[in-house]
């Protein structure tokens, strides 16, 4: 029977058009009679349809961007994390459709979703978008500077939910790898001056992430180590303090090396702490 049933869906696959799915999806996504599962269904369908390239670039032929630009102040939660989930399958690793996504103006939409919605979830999949958005695609950068993406970032990392946190700091990271000029903006910006300010708070499991952000910037840019260096920031002591407050500690290795790295950097030895 699950064999039969198995054969019998991949028949029926054969004979459905994604597009005119697609199009039935969007149908019910712009109908007032809608209900929310229904509208829910539509976009899980849509999503399944976009993971294929080819399918993600007919969803904007078929005008489907400016109902994506309609679904994200939706009043449910769930809608509003499944449009972004949608964004985020459709720019990811497609060129034309990142081209079309800041054509519909959504990046700014999705920066500001992430700063101001009361819903974790729907934070945590805004970043995702942007993300994917803003990967290896240098106009996306260019637009999120613009809108102050960096300091969207640094309030999420700022929030008490961790997941989000974490994806912030590993999103700051990856800019750092992807753009070093960005470090500049960085500097500018005071991104320095408030990733110490969170290794002042009692030691947690994000100041792991915190360093490695810290690390990504100093690396190989010589305004970001001299920024680092501020007398009044008093980063050479916090680092040697963390050292030996982690040393022995197994479960925290990796972030006790972050610091070391760090340190080496931004006092030009290789300093040894003492047991």
């Amino acid at each position: 029977e699950i064999r039969r049933q198995w054969l019998d869906n991949a028949l029926r696959d054969l004979t459905v058009s994604p597009v005119e799915r697609m199009k039935v999806g969007l149908r019910i996504l712009t109908t007032a009679e809608s209900t929310e599962q229904q509208m829910i269904d539509a976009l899980d369908e849509i999503i399944e349809w976009c993971e294929n390239l080819d399918f993600a670039a007919d969803f904007y032929k078929i005008g489907g961007y400016p109902v994506l630009s309609k679904l994200l102040p939706h009043k449910s939660a769930e809608i509003r994390w499944k449009t972004l989930e949608l964004i985020a399958v459709l720019v990811q690793n497609h060129t034309y459709c990142q081209e079309m996504a800041l054509k519909e103006n959504l990046l700014p939409k999705m920066l500001t979703i992430l700063d101001t919605d009361d819903d974790s979830t729907v934070k945590i999949k805004a970043l995702y978008a942007v993300s994917c958005l803003t990967r290896d695609n240098p106009e996306a950068q260019k637009v999120f500077i613009e809108k102050d993406g960096f300091s969207v970032l640094m309030r999420a990392m700022q929030t008490d939910v961790e997941k989000l946190k974490i994806k912030a700091a590993f999103m700051l990271s990856a800019l750092c790898v992807d753009r070093p000029d960005i470090k500049d903006v960085m500097c500018d910006t005071g991104m320095i001056d408030q990733l110490v300010g969170v290794l002042n708070e009692e030691h947690n499991s994000f100041h792991e992430h915190t360093l490695a952000a810290l690390l990504s910037i100093v690396t190989n840019h010589q305004k970001a180590v001299e920024e680092c260096q501020r007398p009044e920031l008093e980063l050479d002591k916090k680092l040697q303090e963390r050292i030996r407050s982690l040393n022995g500690k197994d479960e925290f290795r990796e972030e006790s090396q972050y610091a070391k790295e760090l340190l080496k950097i931004i006092t030009k030895d290789d300093i040894e702490v003492q047991r």
